[in-house]
């Protein structure tokens, strides 16, 4: 008998994708408000969902969900007129069912008053309907004909249709669907990945056999040398020595004939399984492939807020749903999307007037698209804003410290663009809730190079801004370089490696402390990967290097950076089933996973960006900034100010978590007298408050010479657009809104200003 909390994941997956089918079509009516077919589609997903809500019992999904389908019931007959503002209060009301259901997964109470939104969404149309019905009282009635006719329509919708029909209703073909969740799926690769082990293991018993019989051979032909050779010095005198001679030679041919019999059994055993093995594999990879529409519907929605909020108008455009990957690649690559779109709007598209005063159409267009090629799967993030200026980069950059101003000038332009993917990076004059805090990019680097895939970026001044992400379809089986370094086995998964050299020792130069090599035009840093990975180093002279006397070299690709890696020996291309290193474990510095060989080793997974980032090797634009230790966290002194007392004390306890001093005062005022006393790094601080708010509170601190240089971070309610204006006025360093609040956003804020 199914379970309660199996109907509870059938209602959950059913209602999401009507939401998602929902928000989608009413970005779409908001600017098409005449298509009374989407409209239909649209009331038919709202009558689902109440539909849905009512046989399990969830009524206050039902009474939400059955208001929002009288709004579409009055549109479809052009009843009311549909416009943003009942677009924004219909999206309201998902968001409360979406809410609900996110508490009925987690099996907790639903403590939603839904009486608000209801009466919100009844308000969208109670006018239009009083003056509908009083239209109506006017219409003059039916005629008893038209009446007949309606009647006679019913009946011809109601009656059966004719046997043809239904015989070729019966004769298609109708593929059916069941609902598997993703922990079986993933149980069943594991089993296949265990599969691909012992298929490898056979490949080695075969390989092991033929050795065998080789053996044999050569013994057998040895003892018939040796029989031959006693016959020849004592033929007559030693016949028992010739006789165990004779014996051992026979026992010799029949192993001989036992080894080739075993390894035509072997042989014929894996050339029986190896297609099986390869056929289950493949299936289970089609089983885990998703389209990209899995991720990409809810972008529309996502899209169309963000704009709304940031004052701009923007067009979506996807293409390429049907596109299938991996649904942990898809999994993966979610967040790093919603990034790269945020940004695509806050820094890329302009605002209205200012695209028509530059020629341009006022709504800005975002276009995402999916498509296949060389064994990948390319996602394209592609704006037509303001794109991206070099000088203005290489500005920041030296406005934040981030690089040298030598560093700078001898970057080539490529180089530079990929500046905005170092962390720190931001050119908004004030971090929110949006973008800004000046990590969203590298997040999205490290993340897509997590999945074994890389990021390309491409921009012109004034005219667009294009990202790729190029993803591997799976990332479960992959190809890997295998080589060994101090006697272990480690690879490299192929997608990174750019090529293998084999260097002579002199070939190896010095430049600037560093070692490097000449790959053709170009000069290319190269670093010991035992030195790299913490395993005792050897010099360059105590390697045992191959019989021409060459070492060999990996080069590798991160951000257009390359770098080589200096290894033992090179043992070839092979395909492995990646495993995580498990949750006991974590996140290793230098390794994305582990693989099982043929003869029970373990082989790591060597993670390339991880590498890269690591060797010092890399330039600083894709190397990022490290972390700075915990005890110099502790030396951090923080300000939080805030008059709700759940608020202050939430905030406290979520900074002191990380390390920082915090201290507290309920207001601006009390705020002053503490700043007067102590010195802090930074102020954590609301908006409104009694006796002094906070915009008031951080224009007096930027006007004092002794704490001007403070950052101020405004945590408030306040989410219209002239009041994040007035923070960036008063000289705020970020602007996070409370309905958004994450804690991760407040402390990446708080490391982004003073880490």
């Amino acid at each position: 008998m199914p379970k309660k909390k199996d109907f509870i994941a059938i209602f959950k997956a059913e209602t999401e994708d009507h939401l998602t089918k929902l928000n989608r079509g009413l970005v779409e009516l908001e600017k098409r408000p005449d298509n009374i077919e989407l409209v239909k589609e649209l009331n038919r997903e709202a009558h689902n969902i109440k539909g849905s809500a009512r046989a399990f019992g969830y009524y206050e999904i039902q009474e939400v969900a059955h208001r929002i389908e009288d709004i579409f019931d009055r549109v479809a007959q052009k009843r009311i007129e549909f416009n943003s503002a009942i677009a924004q209060t219909v999206f309201n009301g998902l968001d409360v069912i979406k809410s609900i259901v996110e508490k009925i997964a987690r099996e907790e109470p639903i403590d939603v008053d839904v009486s608000e939104i209801c009466r919100a969404l009844e308000q969208g149309f109670a006018k239009e309907k009083e003056r509908v019905e009083t239209r109506k009282e006017k219409k003059p009635g039916k005629k008893p004909e038209e009446k007949r006719t309606k009647e006679a329509d019913k009946q011809k919708l109601a009656r059966p249709a004719a046997p043809a029909a239904i015989a070729s209703v019966q004769e298609a073909v109708v593929e059916e669907y069941i609902r598997v969740p993703i922990g079986r799926i993933n149980a069943l690769l594991n089993l296949v990945g265990e599969m691909i082990i012992n298929k490898m293991k056979t490949s080695h018993k075969v390989a092991q056999a033929k050795r065998l019989f080789r053996i044999t051979q050569e013994t057998q032909k040895r003892i018939f040398d040796l029989s031959e050779r006693v016959k020849k010095k004592q033929p007559a005198e030693d016949k028992e020595t010739a006789r165990l001679l004779s014996q051992c030679n026979v026992n010799i041919q029949k192993l001989r004939e036992e080894a080739l019999n075993l390894s035509g059994y072997i042989s014929m055993e894996a050339l029986r399984l190896d297609p099986v093995v390869d056929e289950l594999q493949a299936r289970l990879k089609e089983i885990r492939m998703l389209p990209c529409s899995t991720i990409f519907e809810g972008f529309p929605r996502m899209v169309r807020d963000i704009a709304y909020q940031e004052s701009k108008e923007v067009n979506l455009e996807i293409s390429g749903e049907e596109t299938e990957l991996d649904r942990k690649v898809l999994d993966g690559i979610k967040t790093p999307l919603m990034h790269i779109l945020r940004n695509c709007i806050d820094h890329g598209i302009e605002k209205p007037d200012q695209r028509e005063a530059s020629g341009k159409p006022r709504f800005g267009t975002i276009k995402l698209s999916a498509y296949h090629e060389a064994g990948n799967v390319l996602i394209t993030i592609e704006d037509d804003g303001q794109g991206i200026d070099p000088e203005e980069i290489k500005r920041i950059t030296l406005q934040k410290e981030l690089i040298s101003e030598e560093e700078l000038a001898a970057m080539t332009e490529i180089e530079t663009l990929n500046i905005v993917f170092m962390n720190g990076y931001s050119t908004s004059p004030i971090i929110t809730d949006v973008s800004g805090r000046g990590i969203g990019l590298d997040i999205v680097r490290r993340e897509i190079e997590s999945l074994k895939g890389h990021v390309a970026l491409n921009a012109q001044k004034d005219k667009g801004t294009r990202i790729t992400l190029i993803l591997p379809l799976t990332i479960a089986i992959i190809q890997v370089l295998m080589q060994k370094i101090q006697g272990k086995l480690f690879a490299f998964p192929m997608s990174l490696v750019n090529e293998i050299l084999r260097v002579k020792e002199d070939e190896i130069a010095t430049v600037g402390g560093q070692m490097a090599i000449q790959v053709r035009d170009s000069t290319v840093p190269v670093i010991k990967l035992d030195e790299l990975l913490g395993l005792q180093s050897s010099s360059l002279e105590e390697r045992a290097p191959s019989k021409n006397g060459e070492i060999p070299v990996v080069i590798t690709t991160s951000l257009d950076k390359r770098v080589g890696f200096i290894v033992d020996e090179i043992l070839g291309e092979v395909e492995v089933f990646v495993k995580s290193l498990g949750p006991h474990l974590g996140k290793i510095k230098n390794v994305s996973g582990a693989a099982v060989l043929a003869r029970g080793e373990i082989m790591l997974i060597l993670d390339v960006a991880d590498l890269i980032t690591d060797s010092a090797l890399s330039h600083p634009a894709t190397s990022g900034k490290k972390l700075i230790p915990q005890k110099k966290r502790k030396e951090k002194k923080i300000l939080v100010v805030e008059d709700a007392l759940s608020t202050r004390e939430l905030e406290k306890s979520i900074i002191e978590a990380q390390g920082y001093s915090v201290d507290t005062a309920v207001d601006g005022l009390d705020a002053l007298n503490k700043v007067a006393q102590c010195k802090y790094d930074l102020i954590v601080c609301d908006v409104k408050m009694p006796r002094m708010e906070g915009f008031e509170l951080c224009q007096t601190l930027k006007q004092n010479d002794e704490h001007k240089d403070i950052p101020v971070i405004f945590v408030t309610a306040l989410d219209k657009e002239e009041e994040k204006r007035r923070g960036i006025e008063v000289g705020a360093a970020a602007y996070i809104l409370k309905s958004t609040f994450e804690q991760t956003n407040l402390l990446d804020t708080i490391e982004r200003l003073i880490g």
